[in-house]
């Protein structure tokens, strides 16, 4: 993906939204997967951990890193019904085995949850270290380290998409959705508010509106990877389904 690649920011809501009224009901049924393989094993853990019993704890402490794990497999199946329904890119793609994206999107979210608590935990002894000196300059890492992280997490928000569209491993997806985040920070950031107003109004009415942002929210970021014009001719269509 070259550096000089823009994000058509304009046409994302359309494309999006033409995409959807595609397949709309299997863009639902794919969210609620994703939804129940999230909550299922959560509500199943908060029960087990009710018990006193040792051994039936443990088994909640499992269920918990399960409703961690599990949503991946819906989710990639959402992210790939998003990039059939929208316009192919020109580029041609090499073909894409569902074992070989299973496995580069676990090693992707194992390198970006390593990551993570890597850069937590560094935070966590330099803020100790220094707190024995002087808890302001404590105090200021804190703040400095979470800038840190949060800027490296967000440059990674099209990470898992990039991996889908593209057909590449985990660490070129890493790669490429760094390049491209910095490239168009300020319009990331706008899709991403986008994003979190969207999917803050699909919990109200007791979260059943995630069946219809979490599906909008996979084709935005899925057209996110197919930098264009704006207002070719795949975004001039009627925005309203048919």
């Amino acid at each position: 993906m070259a550096l000089s690649t823009d994000l058509p920011l304009i046409t994302l809501l359309p494309r999006a939204w033409i995409g959807f009224g595609k397949a709309p009901w299997r863009c639902v049924g794919l969210a609620a997967l994703t939804l129940i393989c999230a909550i299922g094993p959560a509500v199943v853990a908060q029960d087990l951990r009710a018990i006193s019993r040792p051994g039936v704890a443990r088994l909640g402490d499992i269920a918990v890193l399960i409703s961690l794990g599990l949503p991946v497999f819906p989710l990639l199946g959402l992210l790939r019904l998003a990039d059939q329904l929208l316009p192919a890119p020109l580029e041609p793609r090499p073909p894409q085995r569902l074992k070989t994206l299973l496995s580069q999107a676990l090693v992707l979210v194992a390198i970006e949850l390593f990551l993570l608590l890597a850069g937590l935990g560094l935070i966590q002894c330099l803020s100790w270290a220094v707190g024995q000196v002087s808890t302001t300059l404590a105090g200021l890492i804190v703040i400095l380290g979470a800038l840190i992280v949060g800027a490296g997490l967000f440059t990674q928000v099209l990470s898992l998409p990039l991996l889908v569209h593209h057909r590449c491993r985990a660490l070129q997806a890493m790669n490429r959705s760094r390049r491209l985040v910095q490239h168009n920070s300020l319009k990331m950031l706008a899709v991403f508010g986008l994003l979190l107003g969207i999917n803050a109004l699909g919990l109200m009415g007791a979260t059943l509106g995630l069946l219809l942002s979490l599906p909008f929210s996979a084709l935005v970021l899925m057209a996110c990877c197919r930098p264009q014009a704006p207002w070719r001719r795949d975004s001039r269509r009627n925005i309203f389904p048919t």
